[in-house]
C-alpha cells in the first residue's frame, strides 16, 4: 500500500515536473517569438521610415521649383519684406527745370523722352537716363510739357503735349521738333496713339475728347459737351479736366479716360454720341489710368483706397487695393502715375506713385503686398516701364531708373 502511495506521489511530481517544464518552454517560445516580431515590427518601421525618407527627397527634387516659389511667397508675407527693386542711376537736372512731369520709353527701350516744368524736351539714354540732346528749350515763362508718347510704329517719332495747348512732333534721328497740332486757350494735360499708330487722343483742361489724324494732325471728331448750351446735361460726356487718356492695347478703337468728375470712361472712335461706358469713383489727377486685357487699374489723388482695379466689359468695380504690409502714414495716399509692370506679362504687378506714400512702389494686386520700395522726397509726377526696367520722376530734380526682376 504504501509502495502504491509512493509510486502516486512520484507520478504526481513528475507531471508536475513535466507540466512546469512545460510551461517554461512555452515562455521561452512566446518571449522568442514575441522579440521576432518585435524585431520584424521594427525592420518593418525602420523600411518604412527609410522609404519615406527617400520619397520625400524625391519629392523635394521633383518640388524644387513649387517650394522656391512658397518660400519666396511667405518671404513677402512678413511686414520686413526684403526689396526685390533695385535702384540702378540716378541722373540729376538743374533745379531751374520746374521738376520732371513726363518721362517715356521709346518702343525699343534704347531712348527716354523727357518733359519739364519749364516746357522742355529732351532726349535721353534709355540704359542709363543720360542726357544726349535737347529738342526744346525751357523758360521760366513757359508751361510745363505734361505728357510725352511714342509712335508704337516708328521708334524716331515721339508726341509732346504742353500746358500751352500745344501737341509737339518730336524726331529722335533729325533731332528736331515742329509745332504739330494746336488748341487754342486749353491745356492738354494727355496724349495717347493708337496701336496701329494711326490716330492720336488727347484730353485736357476743356473737358473735350479729341481724336487727330497721326499723319496729318487733322481733327477727326470732338467728344465733349456744347458749352453754349447752358440746358444740356448729356452724361456721355467728361464735365471737368481730363488727365489720362489711354488707348485699348489691344482694341484699338477703344479709347479710356479719367479726370477731375470721378468717372471712368470708355470710348468707341466708331461711336460720334459720347463714352460707351461710365464707371464712378476715381479721382484721376494724373496719368493713372492703365489697362491690360479687361482689367483697368486706376490711382485717385485721395487719402485711401487710391489704387483700384474695374471690369471693362460689365463697367464694374472689381476691387480695391489695399497692400497689407504698407505702413500707415499721416500723409495719406494721393496718387499721380499708375501703370502695368510691362516686365510682367500676367498683369499681376503695378507701378504707383504720387505725393502721399513717399515712394514709388511696386505692387502685387493678386497677394496684395508692395514688393518693391524706392523712396522720395517729393512728389512723383511720372512712371515707365519698359520689360524689367523702370524709369519715375517728379519734384525732385531727378531722373531714376531701377529694375525690377
Amino acid at each position: 500500500m504504501e509502495k502504491l502511495k509512493k509510486n502516486g506521489s512520484q507520478i504526481k511530481s513528475n507531471k508536475t515536473s513535466r507540466t512546469s517544464l512545460s510551461k517554461s518552454t512555452m515562455t521561452e517560445t512566446t518571449e522568442s517569438i514575441a522579440d521576432s516580431s518585435r524585431a520584424d515590427t521594427i525592420s518593418r518601421i525602420s523600411s518604412r521610415r527609410d522609404s519615406f525618407f527617400l520619397i520625400d527627397r524625391r519629392i523635394s527634387e521633383e518640388e524644387s521649383q513649387r517650394r522656391y516659389s512658397w518660400l519666396q511667397k511667405t518671404r513677402l508675407s512678413i511686414a520686413s519684406t526684403r526689396n526685390q527693386a533695385r535702384l540702378i542711376h540716378e541722373v540729376k537736372f538743374p533745379d531751374t527745370f520746374g521738376g520732371l512731369y513726363s518721362a517715356k520709353y521709346s518702343p525699343k527701350g534704347d531712348l527716354i523722352a523727357t518733359g519739364f516744368g519749364t516746357g522742355a524736351i529732351q532726349i535721353r539714354n534709355g540704359e542709363n537716363g543720360e542726357f544726349r540732346t535737347t529738342l526744346r528749350n525751357g523758360l521760366d515763362t513757359s508751361l510745363p510739357v505734361l505728357c510725352c508718347r511714342f509712335n508704337p510704329l516708328y521708334d524716331n517719332i515721339f508726341y509732346a503735349s504742353s500746358g500751352c495747348g500745344n501737341i509737339f512732333l518730336c524726331m529722335t534721328d533729325t533731332n528736331v521738333f515742329s509745332r504739330f497740332i494746336q488748341e487754342p486757350n486749353n491745356e492738354i494735360n494727355t496724349i495717347d496713339v493708337s496701336l496701329d499708330g494711326k490716330f492720336i487722343v488727347s484730353g485736357g483742361k476743356d473737358a473735350a475728347l479729341r481724336l487727330y489724324d497721326a499723319q496729318t494732325a487733322k481733327l477727326i471728331h470732338t467728344y465733349g459737351r456744347n458749352e453754349a448750351d447752358l440746358t444740356d446735361e448729356n452724361d456721355n460726356y467728361h464735365r471737368m479736366r481730363i488727365f489720362s487718356a489711354k488707348f485699348h492695347h489691344i482694341y484699338e478703337n477703344l479709347i479710356i479716360t479719367g479726370g477731375w468728375d470721378d468717372t471712368l470712361r470708355i470710348w468707341d472712335r466708331r461711336v460720334d454720341s459720347g463714352s460707351i461706358k461710365v464707371m464712378k469713383g476715381p479721382h484721376i489727377c494724373g496719368d493713372a489710368i492703365d489697362v491690360r486685357d479687361t482689367k483697368i487699374v486706376t490711382g485717385s489723388w485721395v487719402v485711401r483706397g487710391s489704387l483700384q482695379l474695374w471690369d471693362m466689359t460689365t463697367a464694374k468695380l472689381i476691387e480695391t487695393i489695399v497692400p497689407e504690409n504698407r505702413p500707415t502714414s499721416l500723409d495719406g495716399e494721393f496718387i499721380y502715375a499708375v501703370q502695368y509692370f510691362d516686365g510682367d506679362p500676367y498683369g499681376e504687378h503695378v507701378l504707383a506713385g504720387g505725393s502721399g506714400t513717399g515712394a514709388l512702389e511696386v505692387i502685387n494686386i493678386k497677394d496684395k503686398k508692395v514688393v518693391g520700395n524706392f523712396e522720395v522726397s517729393k512728389a512723383i509726377m511720372t512712371i515707365d516701364s519698359n520689360r524689367s526696367s523702370i524709369i519715375y520722376g517728379g519734384m525732385e530734380s531727378v531722373l531714376r531708373l531701377a529694375d525690377f526682376s
